[in-house]
């Protein structure tokens, strides 16, 4: 009978272990995953943040530059909004087929990295 106890003491010993080791484990992957996603919006946005800035002092340049070559440059600036009007109605033609798809799978992979 004290046989029969102790082996119930030690099954309930390693119950509670296995129980602790599993809710560790799980707080370790959330944590993993939480991490993760943080560091990648911090890219994302240091990235986003750089290209805007890149992307505003070329089209200011090119404006400028285009303003030059026309002897105006009010035309010169409005050439470069025309071409990003353009790039403007692509992008949003291709949003359901080539972005939104991309975007998707990014996060799909994120996911389960």
């Amino acid at each position: 009978m004290e046989e029969l106890k102790s082996k119930a003491s030690r099954f309930k010993e390693h119950a509670r272990e296995y129980v602790q080791t599993y809710a560790d484990l799980a707080k370790a992957k959330v944590t993993k995953g939480a991490s993760t996603a943080v560091s990648g919006i911090v890219i994302g946005i240091t990235a986003f943040f750089f290209a805007f800035f890149f992307l505003f002092f070329t089209a200011f340049g090119l404006g400028w530059w285009l303003g030059t070559v026309l002897d105006n440059h009010a035309a010169g600036f409005f050439l470069v909004a025309a071409l990003f009007l353009i790039l403007t109605a692509v992008l949003f033609s291709l949003r359901k087929k080539v972005i939104v798809p991309m975007i998707r799978n990014m996060i799909i992979k994120k996911v389960y990295e």
